[in-house]
């Protein structure tokens, strides 16, 4: 290898490495800050048995009561109707001990679902067929859908059409007759939600005077947006994310909404729980990979005690996921409920009203399991860079990534049409030449061939097309951004898709990442040779004009190559918003 040589390839890796170091450094600044730090929280539970009783109180166990079922239809406004299953106990036709008589009121509950499910008939059908049973009057409405979606929902608006199917429930009549009517208490009626449903019951609880009870299961508590971050980060977490993709999910929700959505991401549920006057049961599973399940119910239950409600409890149940259900983290209808957890709410359900005057006989705090967290929600976003870096929001990150990858795939389609400018100029400039050496008087000594070198070597210096040894740079930066691209895409796929099913294989992501920034590397090293090679062409170029070619000849190179280093620009730039430099 000649000296020549060998300094060229120096300088190359001098120049990568500069530009490596620097784009590992903005990346900092293009992204937002901010990145999980492992939770401290721990909670005391004043007992491991999570029964729940109030002072003096006889109730009846699940199953006493043969249950009826009923599908009614509920106006929920705009026209808009939905169904819902009004689940209601049937008096015993011979009472006893074992099967006593209903009162003639008796309370009533409310379930509202979680994110995304909609048909009363999907869900529920286990606990408000078993809370019936043991004398709760029961009603599951279908989620109104017109007006909801992944981009929109006005959690406001949610709350108000469910209070319709409230209303249908304390009307109920038909429970029996004559001597054996019973009725649903107009003034014992309260609500159970999950999850999403947790940031719409406290709406309702906190401007409706008739609701007695909330049932708060797997709430969040804190925003969506924060609520997603946490539960992203123990997704990670649970499936040996490598990092930096284990940070990835900061840069995500810590962005502005912008017209993207969703719309509801900074919706703030903590004036309605202040607001909230009712006794309250807060539930979590020890298995619940997305919700900050100590600090969620400390936070709630701290800022209900300042507005003055003490009357809030809180049980941990063992192995239950987000949806008390056990067997495996990942929610499947066919996994069976946590032990005592239908029970437990049943006689909450059926006791709230009594303890407001004669309080509770079991603890306050309970658990059969140690709930664990692993890492602190993030509570202050205005501190901690909503918006922040350079790219804030979701609608820049989409104009960014999409952009500089169909710059990248206009660049490689439109390379055709250079080589035909390039080869239409070249025959002209031959048949230039030609005509030159016909006329010129030495041509009948030359046979006619005659070619004015001079003349050609000048008008080759002006014909459209890249310095030697240009192309082959510009052709392997390109390909290389365009495949890092592609593989880093492919690649987030990948990790969403298993970290929604908790199915992604830690050693497939490791080795994926690796890929991705070794591919990263190489696309520095060809950048850094890019830069030298320009420089180089443009030093000669300058020094000797008339013998040195430009670096970049013609309109339609010079169109080619901005619209090229556009798509290369915005490509890093993206890189550096993912972190996927080695440094």
């Amino acid at each position: 290898m000649s000296m020549r040589k060998r300094k060229q390839i120096l300088l190359i890796v001098a120049v990568a490495a500069v530009l490596l170091v620097a784009f590992s450094l903005l990346g900092r600044i293009i992204a937002p800050s901010w990145q999980p730090v492992d939770s401290t929280a721990t909670v005391a539970l004043d007992s491991s048995d999570t029964s729940i009783a109030a002072n003096n109180a006889v109730n009846a166990a699940i199953g006493t009561y043969d249950v009826d079922e009923q599908t009614v239809t509920v106006h929920v406004g705009d026209g808009v109707t939905v169904n819902a299953i009004v689940r209601t106990p049937r008096q015993p036709q011979w009472p006893d001990a074992e099967h006593p008589r209903l009162p003639s009121e008796i309370p009533g509950c409310m379930f509202i679902t979680g994110a995304g499910l909609a048909k009363a008939t999907d869900v529920y059908g286990d606990l408000a067929w078993d809370m019936t049973s043991a004398g709760v009057a029961t009603i599951v409405p279908d989620k109104r859908m017109d007006n909801y979606s992944w981009q929109y929902r006005d959690y406001v608006q949610m709350a108000h059409d469910y209070e319709q199917s409230l209303d249908v429930l304390e009307n109920w009549v038909g429970i029996g007759d004559g001597a054996d009517a019973v009725h649903v208490s107009k003034t014992n009626v309260g609500l159970y939600a999950e999850s999403e449903g947790t940031w719409i019951t406290p709406i309702i609880a906190s401007e409706r005077s008739d609701v007695s009870f909330s049932i708060m299961t797997s709430a969040p508590v804190f925003t969506p947006r924060e609520q997603m971050t946490y539960a992203m980060d123990d997704y990670f977490r649970k499936l040996n994310v490598p990092f930096p993709t284990n940070h990835i999910i900061s840069r995500l929700t810590t962005l502005d909404m912008g017209s993207i959505g969703p719309n509801y991401g900074d919706f703030d549920v903590t004036p309605y729980l202040k607001a909230q006057t009712q006794p309250t049961l807060f539930i979590y599973g020890t298995n619940d990979l997305s919700m900050p399940t100590i600090e969620a119910p400390a936070t709630a239950r701290s800022l209900m005690a300042d507005a003055g409600n003490t009357n809030t409890l809180l049980r941990y149940y063992k192995g239950a996921n987000h949806q008390m259900r056990v067997g495996d983290a990942k929610a499947e209808k066919s996994l069976p409920l946590a032990e005592n957890f239908e029970r437990d709410i049943t006689n909450f359900a059926l006791d709230a009203q009594d303890s407001t005057t004669q309080g509770w006989a079991t603890a306050m705090t309970a658990g059969d399991d140690t709930p664990w967290q692993a890492s602190a929600v993030m509570t202050d976003l205005s501190e901690n860079g909503v918006g922040g870096g350079m790219v804030h929001s979701v609608d820049r990150l989409a104009v960014l990534q999409v952009g500089a990858l169909l710059l990248l795939i206009v660049c490689g389609l439109t390379v055709p049409a250079l080589h035909a400018s390039r080869k239409k100029h070249i025959h002209r400039e031959m048949a230039v030449a030609q005509l030159a050496a016909n006329c010129s008087p030495d041509s009948a000594e030359t046979g006619n061939v005659v070619v004015k070198y001079d003349e050609l070597a000048k008008e080759s210096r002006r014909r459209p097309g890249f310095a030697p040894g240009m192309a082959t740079r510009l052709w392997t930066l390109g390909a290389l951004t365009f495949a890092t691209t592609l593989a880093w895409l492919g690649y987030i796929v990948y990790v969403a898709l298993g970290v929604f099913g908790l199915t992604a294989n830690s050693t497939v992501m490791t080795v994926w990442q690796d890929a991705v920034r070794v591919l990263a590397l190489l696309c520095t090293i060809a950048f850094a040779a890019l830069i030298v090679t320009m420089t180089q062409t443009a030093v000669r170029h300058r020094k000797n004009p008339w013998k040195a070619r430009p670096a970049v000849a013609g309109i339609g190179h010079y169109v080619w190559i901005a619209v090229y280093a556009l798509a290369i620009i915005l490509s890093f730039f993206m890189f550096m918003f993912w972190d996927i430099f080695l440094v």
